[in-house]
């Protein structure tokens, strides 16, 4: 692999490696306290694993849509990594219907984090959408 190929997969693994830490310390928690894990939490972990599986059999295109969609899944409160699954909740409003919404503050910046280490292919995906092959 190339060098910003091997900082992409690298950094993909320090990120599985993360979310890997704050699961295992939510299970830690559950198993310690009255804390029961939801199905967010289950659902949370078969992603991580899934992306975790591409991590190791080395599959960095797949890997960046998998990690990608686990953590944007993660902010938009559909899966949970944290025990208590913290989040932000606003109020989108439309025509005078209020919608609710809520974000995971840890899936943010890890979402945040998996934007700076997956930079290059993100920027030549949005180049190619305005630019015309000819």
């Amino acid at each position: 692999m190339q060098r910003t190929q091997l900082k992409e997969f690298y950094g993909y693994g320090l990120i599985l490696l993360v979310l890997s830490a704050v699961q295992g310390y939510s299970i830690y928690v559950a198993a310690t306290t009255d804390l029961s894990l939801t199905w967010k939490h289950y659902l949370g972990f078969g992603a991580t694993a899934l992306a975790g599986i591409l991590w190791a059999v080395r599959k960095p295109q797949y890997l960046f849509y998998a990690l990608g969609l686990t953590l944007v899944l993660g902010y938009e409160n559909l899966l949970g990594f944290t025990p208590t699954l913290d989040f932000t909740s606003t109020r989108y409003y439309i025509n005078n219907m209020a919608f609710p919404v809520s974000y995971q503050d840890f899936s943010m910046y890890m979402l945040l984090i998996w934007a700076y280490v997956a930079h290059s292919r993100l920027r030549t995906m949005v180049q190619s959408l305005f630019v015309r092959n000819a």
